[in-house]
């Protein structure tokens, strides 16, 4: 089950299975070479986490990205990256201060999928590590929850425009003012960055330049 679950989550959460798609226990078994059994089990393991839903006797469909949902998401990722960064300003060492300006030079070509896998492999590592370095266990696992609901704008976003300029930028402008230790700039910066994301993924959807379908609820 757990190979099974791992797969479909990757494709669900890097849009290759695409959002408000419908999908089967048999066609996926077929396609992944396995019985159905360890697909059903990863399919209901998905829908308790909000990333399938199930119709009896048709299937399952691809939860759908909707501007409703991710703009609650992104109001959450405000608040708690806003505090997390404020704690990171005193707890962050050098050290991971320079992980982070490698992490922050990450970049991709749109057109090749595996190349931008690792670019937002790079910002998702980022961002938990900021989380990692307070220390304090129930902000990254909030942190982590969080990126995992939104990944999938993420890829919406980075394979409808070239983002590399933008997030590098952003990037090293965040760890520049952690090593300045301000906390009330780190605040700032990391809900900046926060909404200027928000705003591109509303740019993609009102001028229709993304190829994945996502609803106005």
């Amino acid at each position: 089950m757990e190979k099974a679950y791992a797969q479909l989550r990757r494709e669900i959460l890097s849009v290759r299975l695409q959002p408000g798609s419908e999908i089967s226990e048999t066609d996926i078994a077929d396609k992944m070479s396995m019985s159905k059994t360890p697909v059903r089990e990863a399919l209901a393991r998905l829908q308790t986490e909000g990333f399938v839903r199930a119709y009896p006797r048709r299937g399952y469909q691809i939860n759908p990205l909707t501007i409703s949902d991710m703009n609650e998401l992104f109001d959450a990722r405000s608040v708690v990256e806003g505090g997390t960064v404020g704690l990171a300003v005193d707890r962050i060492t050098d050290q991971q201060l320079d992980e982070l300006e490698r992490l922050a030079d990450a970049s991709y070509d749109k057109r090749t999928l595996s190349n931008l896998d690792l670019f937002i492999g790079a910002n998702r590592e980022f961002h938990m590590a900021i989380a990692g370095s307070t220390g304090n266990q129930r902000l990254i696992e909030v942190a982590k929850r969080q990126f995992d609901e939104l990944e999938r704008y993420f890829y919406v976003g980075a394979q409808s425009r070239d983002i590399n300029t933008q997030t590098h930028a952003d990037h090293h402008r965040i760890v520049t003012i952690l090593r300045q230790r301000d906390p009330v700039a780190a605040r700032k910066i990391i809900v900046d960055h926060n909404e200027e994301t928000r705003r591109g993924l509303i740019e993609i959807i009102a001028n229709g330049r993304n190829h994945t379908p996502l609803g106005l609820a």
